[in-house]
């Protein structure tokens, strides 16, 4: 097995140095640009789009999460995070339900939102014990179909002036369902007149992984989850068009629903957040 293989070259190098662990000493990227984006939502069902970001189911009785009852995803699985589902209904109050998800489209289809995906060190696109997930800004000019979503296998290139490029290591595909995580990622977001990267920590990655047998790109299709600080939302916040109503009801939130990376005395300065991606395949210069 890749992984195997690769810790016991880690070992046997250790007597030299101690060398990170990455999955990409075999295979191939399969790369992919994001077509569709949406925040990860609360159900009418009361179940939640999200991912388990800390490894704990929490009851609302415990301090690890902060005192905040977890959720159960749309599949029936318990200890899901994403507080910031909840505050959604309000900004949606605001701006009006589905104007967030077409603000985004509107981004993506003009190429003011491009954001890359790639999959490094893929030896079986089924299944796989060691993928190492890469994120960052892309820079292109995309061709639109017919129905306005991007064209497969454009080529595009990172972005590094907006964007550094984030990797989760030591990621794997089950099935299909790649999953990577926990580390710390950041999420480019360009629309409207907002520009900031979002900063994803102990961020983990389900998505169902396509292989595209001609051209060697991928199509994913999931969910990408992690804590935000909740100084770093709340500025983010206040630097949108938003409307000052909005802010006010927002922000003070953010704290209360704090549920990740406490502080030791019942208080967490990281509040859980999911997206929902599409993406389809591309190729992607100097992967």
């Amino acid at each position: 097995m890749k992984r195997l293989a690769l810790g016991v070259l880690l070992v046997a190098g250790c007597a030299e140095q101690a060398k990170p662990f990455y999955c990409t000493a075999s295979g191939e990227t399969k790369a992919s640009v994001v077509t569709f984006a949406t925040f990860a939502k609360q159900l009418p069902d009361k179940t939640v789009e999200g991912l388990d970001i800390d490894g704990i189911v929490s009851d609302g009785t415990d301090e690890a999460g902060c005192y905040k009852k977890d959720f159960i995803g749309t599949d029936g699985t318990p200890g899901v995070d994403n507080q910031v589902a909840t505050l959604l209904p309000i900004v949606e109050g605001a701006v009006g339900k589905g104007n967030i998800d077409a603000i985004l489209g509107a981004a993506i289809s003009n190429g003011q939102l491009i954001i890359m995906m790639a999959v490094r060190g893929v030896d079986d696109p089924h299944s796989d014990d060691c993928v190492d997930v890469a994120f960052g800004a892309g820079m292109g000019s995309p061709y639109l179909d017919g129905s306005g979503k991007y064209l497969s296998n454009q080529t595009f290139a990172w972005d590094l002036a907006l964007d550094p490029v984030s990797v989760l290591r030591g990621g794997r595909i089950d099935g299909g369902v790649l999953t990577a995580g926990p580390g710390d990622i950041i999420i480019p977001v360009r629309i409207l007149d907002a520009k900031f990267n979002l900063s994803l920590h102990s961020a983990r990655v389900k998505m169902k992984l396509t292989a595209d047998p001609l051209f060697g790109g991928a199509t994913l299709s999931g969910l990408v989850g992690g804590g935000v600080e909740v100084e770093e939302l709340g500025t983010i916040i206040k630097s949108l068009n938003i409307g000052q109503s909005v802010m006010g009801a927002v922000v003070p939130l953010l704290k209360s629903n704090a549920d990740l990376a406490p502080r030791g005395d019942g208080t967490c300065h990281q509040i859980s957040a999911a997206l929902r991606f599409d993406t389809t395949a591309a190729f992607l210069m100097g992967e």
